[in-house]
């Protein structure tokens, strides 16, 4: 079996170009970053992007959340207004 086995993908998918981002971190979280990826066995910027997908998919959410708010009190309104 080989050693460099694929890592599983985050669902995120390979665009056509990738884009490097260069985030300055206090060393503190750099070393807790590089505790986290070693325990998890996966890299550093594996750890990253599943940070922000998770950062991302919690503003959608609360982005629907307000949606949903804002349409359930539209209809509310309506409710008023006809009856």
């Amino acid at each position: 079996m080989s050693k460099n086995k694929p890592k599983k993908s985050l669902g995120l998918g390979r665009e056509h170009k990738d884009i490097t981002c260069a985030v300055r971190l206090p060393q503190t979280m750099y070393n807790q970053l590089c505790e986290v990826a070693k325990a998890e066995n996966s890299s550093i910027s594996d750890v990253i992007r599943s940070a922000l997908v998770s950062r991302i998919e919690l503003f959608n959410d609360k982005e629907m959340e307000k949606q949903l708010k804002e349409a359930r009190l539209e209809a509310e309104l309506r409710k008023l207004r006809e009856g």
